[in-house]
């Protein structure tokens, strides 16, 4: 995989702490525009949640675009926007 994948989160419930990955796309700008929070996948199964604005990512729940699997959260923050590394224990299992 040479392209990063971008992936929209949207709201799966009323309080917004369940987030599921939409469709990927390759153009970045069209993501980092229309939405809050997106998933930027560079390797294969390992996703970096990113966000516009400081917000509360850490109290949410993101579903694997794949397999809709919670993603396990592996690493901390680099910065404001570029938050924590996650990976699908489900789909890395196969």
């Amino acid at each position: 995989m040479t392209d990063i994948r971008y992936y929209h989160l949207i709201d799966c419930d009323l309080e917004g702490t369940e987030k599921m990955a939409m469709i990927p796309t390759l153009k970045g700008s069209t993501v980092k525009t229309q939405s809050g929070m997106w998933l930027e996948e560079m390797i294969p199964n390992l996703f970096r949640l990113c966000t516009n604005k400081r917000s509360s990512a850490d109290t949410v729940n993101i579903h694997c675009p794949r397999c809709g699997t919670v993603l396990k959260r592996i690493s901390a923050d680099i910065n404001e926007t570029k938050r924590g590394l996650y990976v699908c224990s489900a789909c890395d299992r196969k």
